[in-house]
C-alpha cells in the first residue's frame, strides 16, 4: 500500500512522526481505545448529524426528545448562531452542508469536507463543529493542518481570494444542561501570506513523503526529546516505552474525527 490521497490527519502525523504514520496507515496496526474516547466520538457523530439535519430543514425531534443532553447542546448552537441555519424568509442556499472539495498537488490527491460552507457575495466562511471538552488555544488551531488545508483547499478549487476566507470553529460543550456551558466560536482569518506559507509546507511534506515511499526502509522515528512518544500507542513497538506502560488516554488533539457516512476522505 502506498499513499496516493492525503488528508489533514496524514499531514499532521507526517509532520510529527513519520513512523506513526506508517504504523497507522501503511501497516494498518491498531491500538487499544479507551471506552471514554469511543463515547466522545459517538457524541460528536450525533451532534454533526443533527446539525446537518437542521441544515436540511429536517430536525430529528424524536431523537432530541429522547436525549436531553443532545437537545440542549444543539439548541445552544441554534441560539448562538441562528444565521447558519435555514429560517422563514432566509436564503438556505448560501450555506452548503457537508461540502466536499478535491484537488491534486505534487502528485497527491487532497480532499476536504466542510461541515458547513457559508457564502456571501464577498466572503466565504468555513464552519467546523467541534465537541471537545477542552478546546485548544487559538495558536494551536492556527497551526493545525485542518485549518491550513481547509483554507488552502478552498482557494485551490475556487475563485475566492485568501483574504476573503475565514475558518470558524464552533465548540459545542458536552452536557450543557448540567454544566451551563455555552457554545463558543473562534474565527481565524486567512491571508495571502498564510496561503504561500501553507503551499510551501505542503510541497515540503509531499516531497518528503514521496522520498520515504521510494525507499524500502521503515519511515524514520521522531526524536524522543519531542515528547511525542509519551502519548503514542506505538511507543512500545518503537522500543521507547515498556509495553505494559505504553497505553494511556490520548490527548484530545490525537483523537481523529470520525467522518460521517457521506465523507470519502
Amino acid at each position: 500500500m502506498v499513499f496516493t490521497h492525503l488528508t489533514q490527519t496524514h499531514l499532521e502525523l507526517l509532520d510529527r512522526c513519520p513512523r506513526r504514520l506508517q504504523y497507522t496507515y501503511l501497516d494498518q496496526l491498531t491500538a487499544p481505545v479507551d471506552p471514554t474516547v469511543l463515547e466522545r466520538q459517538e457524541w460528536g457523530k450525533q451532534v454533526h448529524r443533527v446539525l446537518q439535519q437542521y441544515q436540511f430543514g429536517l430536525p430529528p425531534q424524536p431523537l432530541l426528545d429522547q436525549q436531553p443532553d443532545l437537545k440542549a447542546a444543539v439548541e445552544g448552537v441554534l441560539t448562538a448562531a441562528p444565521q447558519l441555519f435555514p429560517s422563514p424568509g432566509g436564503d438556505p442556499g448560501r450555506c452548503l452542508s457537508e461540502h466536499q472539495r478535491t484537488w491534486f498537488e505534487q502528485g497527491y490527491g487532497f480532499t476536504v469536507v466542510y461541515d458547513l460552507l457559508r457564502l456571501t457575495p464577498t466572503q466565504a466562511e468555513i464552519i467546523d463543529w467541534k465537541t471537545y471538552q477542552h478546546p485548544p488555544s487559538l495558536g494551536q488551531l492556527r497551526r493545525h493542518w485542518q485549518t491550513r488545508l481547509y483554507c488552502y483547499g478552498l482557494v485551490a478549487t475556487s475563485d475566492w481570494l485568501p483574504e476573503q476566507i475565514t475558518m470558524t470553529y464552533w465548540f459545542i460543550p458536552p452536557d450543557p444542561a448540567a454544566t451551563g456551558a455555552r457554545p463558543r466560536c473562534l474565527r481565524i482569518p486567512y491571508s495571502q501570506v498564510e496561503h504561500q506559507r501553507t503551499q510551501g509546507e505542503l510541497q515540503r511534506l509531499c516531497q518528503r513523503l514521496a522520498t520515504l515511499q521510494a525507499q524500502a526502509n521503515d519511515f524514520p522515528q521522531v526524536s524522543p526529546e519531542t515528547g511525542e512518544c509519551q502519548r503514542c500507542p506505538f511507543a512500545w513497538r518503537c522500543q521507547r516505552q515498556a509495553q505494559e506502560q505504553a497505553w494511556s488516554l490520548p490527548a484530545i488533539a490525537d483523537i481523529p474525527e470520525v467522518a460521517l457516512a457521506s465523507e470519502s476522505a
